[in-house]
C-alpha cells in the first residue's frame, strides 16, 4: 500500500512539474521563436534578461521541488516499495530527474556561455544562432519530461487511489 507521504510527494510533485512543463513548453513554443525573430543583439539581450529573472522564489519552488519529490518517490521504491502506484510514482520521479540533469548538464553551460556575451559585438551572432537551436531543442526535451512525469504521477496518485477504495 502506498503511504500517505508518497501520496502527497505524488501530487506536489504532479503539480510542481506541471508548472515547469508549462514554463518549458512556452519558451519553446513561443519566447524563443520570438527572440528568434528579434535582431541578433534585441534577442540576445531579451534571453539573457530571462534567464536572470528565471531565478525567482515561486519558478525555483517548483524546480526544485519537483526534483526534491521525484527524489523521494524513486529512493521509496529503491528501498523495496513496488505496488503498481509506486512504480508509477517513481516513473515519474525518474522523468523529471531526467529533465533536471539535462538542465544541468546542458542548459545551464549554454546559458553560461549566453551571459558572457556582448549583445551588441558582431562575434555574439553565431554563438547566439548556435544558442537558439541547440537550447531550445534541449528544452523541449526537458518539457516533453516534465509532462510525461506528470502523466505518470498522475497515473501513480489514481493507482494508489484505487487500492484504497
Amino acid at each position: 500500500m502506498t503511504s500517505r507521504i508518497a501520496v502527497a510527494a505524488g501530487i506536489f510533485g504532479a503539480l510542481t512539474s506541471a508548472v515547469t512543463a508549462g514554463v518549458y513548453v512556452d519558451f519553446s513554443a513561443r519566447i524563443m521563436p520570438s527572440y528568434g525573430r528579434m535582431a541578433n543583439a534585441v534577442g540576445i539581450a531579451r534571453m539573457q534578461s530571462s534567464n536572470r529573472s528565471i531565478e525567482n522564489g515561486p519558478f525555483m519552488l517548483a524546480f526544485c521541488g519537483a526534483g526534491l519529490a521525484g527524489g523521494y518517490l524513486v529512493y521509496r521504491l529503491l528501498r523495496g516499495d513496488r505496488a503498481t502506484a509506486d512504480v508509477l510514482l517513481a516513473a515519474g520521479g525518474v522523468a523529471y530527474l531526467a529533465g533536471l540533469l539535462l538542465t544541468m548538464v546542458y542548459n545551464v553551460p549554454l546559458n553560461n556561455r549566453l551571459a558572457a556575451v556582448d549583445p551588441q559585438a558582431a562575434s555574439s551572432v553565431d554563438l547566439w544562432r548556435d544558442y537558439l537551436a541547440h537550447w531550445t531543442a534541449a528544452n523541449s526535451v526537458r518539457a516533453a519530461l516534465s509532462v510525461g512525469a506528470v502523466a505518470l504521477l498522475v497515473a501513480g496518485l489514481v493507482a494508489a487511489a484505487r487500492v484504497h477504495d
